[in-house]
Order: C-alpha cells, then structure tokens, then sequence
C-alpha cells in the first residue's frame, strides 16, 4: 500500500471514529475549540483607595479554559449616579500584584496563569473631593469570551473615616443682614475623612424673639438642609446631598462651596422671617478635631438606658427594644436616633389629667351620694399616667416643671380645687415643647397658682386705709420662677460685686414695685347652672365644690379698677432698668414685665442648671450649665433646652457611671414609677373600653383611653408613703433645696445632692414598709367611696406587680440556681440601674444579691418579693448615673 493509499485509509477512519464508529452516517463538522473565559470581580474587603494613606483598593481577572496567554480589554467609566464622585486616569495608577503596570486599555493573562490582581495605587494631590467611583468593565475581543461577572467597582477617597483625618470648620453667628440684635453663638462643621458626610453642633444665645426655623444656605442663595426642630444642634448629621435642589449639578460642586466659605447656618425669628442671625463655616486646619468618644456595644446597651431612665418614668424592654433596633451597633447614629425619639415624643398626643378626672369624679361616691374629695383622685391618677402615658417624655418634663413653678396641695385652696390643679399640671405639660415665657404667663395667670402665691384678688395700694399689696407671687417670680437671689453668668457661677459679695439682682422696693404688676387679677369665669359664664365680680369667692370649678380652669383677668397704672421700676439687667410707664395697661404691662423676667441674663443658667438637675445630675459642669442656657434663649425654647439636657455630652458618656461627681439621687417618685413601669403593674380596672377578655374586670371606656399604652389601668394606690407625692411640696421652695449639701464627702467636695434632703432614717425605714406591703399584697385606696360606691368593686382596683418578667429570666437561663440567680440580679441591675454595677464590676452588692436569689424559693412569692424589694431599696440602686 501506498503512503497515499495509507493516509487516504488513516483520514477515513478517524473520521469515522468522530461519527461515533462504523455503524452509521452524521454530521461531519469537527468540534468547535475550548474558549478561554474571562471575568473581573473585586477583591473582598479591598475596593476602597485612599489618598494620604496610600491604601491600595484591588480587583481581579480571572479566567477559565485553556491556559494560553490572552490579553484582555477593558473600559473605565464613572459613577452612574451622575452627582456623585467619578475618578479618571490621573487619580490613580494600576499595577499589576505580581509586578509591572497596567498597558492602556488591556488586562494581561500570561500562559498557565488563570488569575491576577490589579492594584489601583491612588495619587496623592492638594484637591478636597469627594468619594470617587471607577467602573472597570471587562470588553469583547479575540481569544476569549466574557463570562458572567465583567464589572468591578472601586472608590478612591481622600481619607480613612478616622477621628485625626476629620477637618473642622468653624463660625461664629452674628447678625443677618440688616438684623437689630445682640444674638450671638458658636458653631461648627466636623467632615468626616472622606468628605461624604458631616456632623453640625451650634449653640445660641439672645434672639430678639421666639425661634421660628434654622436652615443650612448657600450665600446668596437657597437651603442646602432643613434643621427640622428648633434650638442649638449637637452632633447633626449632613451627608452633604443636594436633596433641597441647590443650584449644583454635582455634590463635588457642593463640597467645594463649603471649603470656599460659601455655606452657612441661620436662625429665623419671629421679628427676622429671613434670619436674625448667621454664622458661616471657614476651614481651620489649624484645629485639630476632638477625639470621638468610641462606646463599645455593651456600652451603648447601657447607654440607651441611661437615656431612658433620665427621659421617661423608667426604662423598660420593650422601650430599649424599640431604640435598639434603630442604633447601629457601634452607636454611630444614636444621638440622631435619640433625637428622633425626642421629636416623636413631642409629637404624641398629650396625656391629660383633667379629662381623666372628671370622668372618675362620677364613679366614687359613698352610699350616701357623696363624693370622693377630688384630690384623692387626682393623686391616683398621676400614678397611671406614669406608668402608662404614651407621651413619657412630655410627662417628665412636667414633673420637673412642677418642681420649678410649684403648687401644693399642702395649701386647702389648692388641694381642694382639685379640677383647677389637674389643668395646672395639664398647662405644665402642654408647655414643655414650647417657650417658658408662654408657660411662665400661663402659670402667673392660672387661678390655682393666684390662690397659692395669694396674688389672686390682690388689690393696688391703698395708703389711706392701710392697704398694701401681697408681695408674696411679686418675689417668688423673680427668685424662684426667673433669675434668682443673685446674679449669674451664663455658665451659673454667681457673680461678685466690688465688694467681693455676690450681686443682688433685686431689692425690696423692686418687690414692693413689682406686686403692683400683679394687682387686680381675680376669677374670669364662674358656673351658673352648670355653664360657664363670664365673671364680673372681683370678689367672687373660692367655691371648691366637686363640680364644674370653672373659676379654678379658667385663666385669672385684669379687673382695671383694681390695678395699679402708676410708673413702676422694676429689677435691672445689663444696667438697663425695666421701667413700665404710669397709665400702660395692665395685659400690656404684664407681657411686659413677663418678656423681661424671662429674658433676663440670669435666667437661662438658673432654669437651666434646675432642670439638668431634674432629669440628669445634680453638679452639672459650668459648661454643660452654659450650653443648656444657650439653648434655652431669649423665650426659653422648652423643646431645645430638653434636647440640649439629653443630648449633652456630659448625659450621653457613660464612663461617667464610674465617676463619684457625676449623677443624683433617685427621688422618691422616679424610684416607685421604674418599679411600676417594669414590674408592669395593674389593677383590674381598665382605663379604655376592653378588659382584655377579663370577665371579672371592668372597663372605664374612657374616651381619651388611646393616650395610654394599650391595656393600661388605674392605679389607684392610696397614700404610697415613700417621702414624695407630686404637688405635694412642703412649700414654695419644693421638696427639697437644690443646693443641698449633706455634711460629709459630699459638703468637703463642694458637691450637692438635694434629693438626699429628703432622706431620714424615719423616711427610709417608712419607705421599706410601704414597699414590703405592696409587693406582698398590693395596694389600694381604701375609703368609703371606693368601698361604697356600687360600680366597681373595691378589690378590683387593688394594684399589683407582675412577676413574669423576672420568671421568665430565671427560666430561660441555662445552669445552676447560681447562674439562674445571676441572670436576674443583672437583668435588674441592667434596667433599673443602667447596668451600672455588672459594668464597673467587682460589685459586693450585685454578688451578694445574686446569691440571695439563687438561695431564694422560686416555689412561692419569696424569690419575686426579694427581687423587687432588693432592685428598690439596695442603695447604688437609688442613684441615677
């Protein structure tokens, strides 16, 4: 055969072979090559470049099929969000991880070589920009076929977003264009490292009037971010979008506005709609910015209740739960959260006590008819609005509002006009998001603080019969209600007078002058057949009856005839006399004298410093004091001055828990309401109109029934002995003086700690019984109206603690009676005290209490009424940190 003949032969069988043997016909067409395909991805945790310091983003191609050498080509494009960042070729290069640079437009892949990294270096230059994207896309080409990822993203930012590579602009505010004011303040702008995000802080003082808006601008131009509350602004996030349609197409063009100076904050007035006053940010790379305070997440845990217990009647799970689930681990975002809450908290509807009142007044009679003496029933129902009111945080503010401006019912006129004291605390309520000098009007002009301070029917002087005004509502006003005994900076620190004597702020004739202000206010209104009317008669009487109590609901009037029009001069400020003109009348004078009292240099500090010490310790720091006065203005803006409390720095660290300077003691009242908020108690009356399948309960269909948490009920508890009963303060000057010092550690360390005035081995020892006996038994109001009144049945309001909460904690930990015992010895510490003792450690009374626990008898009440008793009396549980 020959070489022709073989290779005919040798050709024929394979292809035969390819057709699948000798057995048939097929299709003859040869297969097709193994393709090499290529992908691109980024490399995980390594897609960011940043300039100053020199971080390398990566991404790689890889490929599958043979292994041959290919070159592969690939595009680069930006950021498909069109106003954002977008990198090219000079803002960084790209080297191969294995050696050599990137040539123009191709990707290589060596021969056995099925992946390489690609280092995207950044360059270093002087610009500010913003976060830049570069899309690298693989493209078609010969030798290879794309698979089915061909894109990788990378981002080239100036820097880290680490505390030392944050720049700081600063402003101070001054008057806007035309304005007439003397307002003044700080402000700052922090950027974050790599310019996509700020935080903004400003404090204020001294506008003309009342705070209407407060915008971030362009010069000369539209609002960049509307600061959608009122007051200073600690830790506000801006992410420097152009969300309010700035004359920008890009957010490059945005930063760079900040840095050429062109962004500024303002504040509109009442008197300035367009801006009273302004401060513009400039770049200071001079400033080094302040180190971040770093929380761990236990420390945020502990911080959230922290807040919780300083805003509300006491922490709860379900409150925490609530803010938890929206605070980033690492509590990154919880002041925004925190402040979020405040907003919602303003926005709930207000939980009332009047209402609430009178729709009891009908029920507790005895058998003979009779009613309830209302004041019984007012007390009762501050309980149930403590525990349950939705609006906690406007609740609070009113209890300590009711510590500021107070009434007592140790006083009959008050504690009898039971309807008028109730719209009292209603007025203190519906003031705590708005101004103190509308509050402090209201509460000059409510008929319940005119019988308390006796300016009620008090006439002008009247030498030729010997009459002279009551002076007593003319002095508390000004020491107690406004700027106080002496004069204050802005810090709280008093100051002194060439005599090295702290300065007066008013004298006797300023007393005797300004009890002329408040002569001829008597009742506007009066019941006549169970309608309120207009009253006419200055001397209408103090009727205290259970009925319609108009007079005591109804703000007090001006009757002309018995107020004094004559000049009157009045305290001093700055050097400048209030002097009120003969013959000016009285509403007008009143605004007048009541713009002033509030305006007054001295009464931001003195309100300010009261309030912190209400809600967060008693020895606030002359700057904390000073921020919080800031906020609080010419009007006292009620919501920022509370947000200014709670937002503080000094509020929202709690390293401070280990710090024997920093906190207050729990008064009385805060301490039974976190046992009644958390131990969930109840009685078997029902405020709204479901018993919750109940069959032995009762509903008291309460119209306003949805201003409580749902299955809330009254908590009709009796006189609860514990030393303090809201509006029940031995006198003007509240339960106790805030610049009580106990002799001692605290008196050698120039500390104070008022609500310790109230604690007596008579009061402490009084308090334990009381406690023992509730979570033993219960308690109720035992009288003959809820014993006789045929409606609800005495045992129905007996009010009870729930154990399920500790139950539950003991039954879901794993281990011993000691682990078990642990758990909820922590769990108790974690809500009633904010963790405090678990965080610092080594705590004696934590191990001794747990241990109790532990030996305790879960088979009977043992086990819960050692758990209560213990988390209410044991003493580093009676201090707020």
């Amino acid at each position: 055969m020959s070489i022709l003949q073989k290779a005919s032969l040798s050709l024929f069988v394979t292809t035969l072979t390819a057709c699948g043997g000798g057995s048939g016909g097929g299709d003859s067409t040869p297969p097709p090559p193994v393709a090499i395909v290529v992908s691109l991805a980024e490399v995980s945790g390594e897609s960011v470049a940043a300039e100053i310091s020199g971080t390398i983003a990566k991404f790689q191609i890889s490929r599958t099929g043979p292994d041959t050498a290919v070159s592969v080509n690939f595009t680069m494009s930006g950021n498909p969000e069109t106003v954002k960042g977008s990198a090219d070729a000079t803002d960084f290069e790209l080297h191969y991880s294995d050696g050599g640079m990137v040539s123009g437009s191709v990707l290589a892949l060596g021969a056995n070589q099925n992946a390489r990294v690609i280092e995207v270096r950044p360059v270093l230059d002087t610009q500010h920009e913003v976060p830049e994207v570069a899309l690298f896309s693989l493209s078609t080409g010969s030798g290879y076929n794309l698979g089915s990822n061909t894109t990788a993203s990378i981002s080239v930012i100036d820097a880290e977003n680490t505390p030392a590579n944050r720049k700081v602009f600063l402003g101070l505010f001054g008057p806007q264009d035309s304005a007439v004011t003397t307002a003044s303040g700080t402000a700052s702008l922090i950027l974050q490292g790599d310019n996509d995000g700020a935080e903004i802080n400003y404090t204020f003082s001294g506008l003309t009037s009342q705070q209407v808006d407060q915008h971030i601008h362009l010069t000369n131009g539209p609002i960049l971010k509307d600061i959608e509350f009122s007051g200073p602004v600690f830790e506000f996030p801006w992410t420097l979008s152009l969300e309010n349609g700035a004359p920008f197409t890009s957010e490059q063009e945005l930063l760079d506005a900040l840095f050429e100076g062109r962004i500024y904050v303002n504040i509109h007035t009442a008197n300035y709609a367009a801006g009273e006053i302004s401060a513009t940010f400039a770049y200071d790379s001079s400033v080094s910015p302040p180190i971040a305070t770093e929380l761990t997440e236990v420390e945020v845990d502990l911080d959230i209740v922290r807040f919780l217990n300083q805003a509300t009647f006491g922490a709860t799970p379900d409150a925490y739960a609530a803010l938890r689930a929206d605070i980033d681990a690492d509590g990154g975002n919880r002041m925004t959260v925190y402040s979020e809450w405040i907003n919602a908290q303003f926005a709930q509807p207000q939980t009332e006590y009047l209402p609430l009142l009178d729709v009891q007044l009908p029920i507790f009679l005895d058998a003979t008819g009779n009613d309830e003496p209302g004041f019984l029933i007012r007390r009762d129902s501050f309980w149930a609005v403590a525990a349950f009111g939705k609006d906690q945080l406007r609740q609070r503010v009113a209890f300590a509002l009711s510590q500021v401006l107070v009434v007592s019912e140790e006083n009959a006129d008050v504690r009898n006009a039971h309807r008028g004291t109730a719209d009292y605390y209603d007025t203190l309520a519906r003031h705590a998001d708005l101004t103190y000098r509308n509050l402090l009007g209201e509460v000059s002009r409510h008929s319940v603080m005119g019988a308390y301070l006796s300016h009620l029917r008090n006439e002008k002087e009247d030498p030729d019969v010997g009459y002279y005004p009551d002076e007593n509502y003319a002095r508390e006003v000004m020491q107690l209600f406004s700027f106080g005994l002496v004069a204050r900076n802005q810090n709280g620190s008093i100051q002194l007078g060439p005599n090295n004597l702290p300065i007066e702020t008013y004298d006797n004739h300023v007393i005797k002058e300004m009890a002329q202000v408040f002569t001829g206010l008597s009742f506007s209104k009066r019941a006549s057949g169970g309608q309120m009317i207009d009253n006419n008669t200055f001397s209408l009487g103090s009727s205290f009856g259970n009925g319609y109590q108009f007079r005591w609901t109804e703000p007090m009037k001006f009757y002309d005839s018995r107020h004094d029009t004559t000049e009157k001069l009045l305290f001093t400020d700055g050097g400048s006399q209030l002097i009120i003109p003969a013959g000016t009348p009285a509403d007008e004078e009143f605004d007048l004298v009541i713009d002033a009292l509030v305006a007054h240099s001295g009464t931001a500090p003195y309100v300010a410093k009261r309030l912190i010490q209400r809600f967060v310790t008693s020895n606030p720091s002359p700057d904390y004091i000073e921020r919080v006065a800031g906020a609080f203005g010419a009007t006292g803006d009620m919501t920022a001055v509370v947000r200014a409390i709670l937002l503080d720095a000094e509020a929202r660290n709690p390293t401070v828990m280990g710090s024997p300077q920093f906190g207050k003691f729990k008064e009385p009242v805060l301490q039974l309401t976190a046992m009644l908020r958390l131990h969930e108690a109840s009685s078997s009356v029902f405020i709204g109109s479901s018993t919750g399948g109940e069959t032995s309960a009762y509903a008291l269909d309460y119209e306003n029934a949805d201003q409580f948490s749902n299955g809330a009920m009254l908590l009709r508890m009796g006189g609860m002995n514990i030393g303090q009963e809201a509006l029940r303060s031995p006198s003007v000057f509240n339960f106790y003086s805030p610049e009580f010092a106990p002799t001692g550690a605290l008196s050698n360390n120039s500390l104070v700690s008022p609500e310790l005035e109230l604690v007596t081995e008579t009061q402490l020892y009084t308090a334990y019984n009381v406690y023992h006996n509730f979570i033993r038994n219960g308690v109720r109001r035992n009288n003959r109206y809820t014993r006789e009144n045929g409606i609800i049945d005495q045992e129905l309001l007996r009010v009870r603690l729930s154990n399920a909460r500790v139950t539950t904690i003991w039954d879901d930990t794993a281990g011993d009676n000691a682990a078990k015992g642990t758990a909820v010895a922590e769990y108790l510490d974690f809500y009633m005290n904010a963790g405090r003792l678990k965080y610092l450690g080594s705590s004696a009374t934590l191990s001794e209490f747990s241990t109790a626990l532990a030996n305790s008898n879960t088979g009977t009440t043992e086990f819960f009424e050692l758990a209560t008793y213990g988390s209410a009396i044991l003493p580093e549980f009676m201090v707020q940190k």
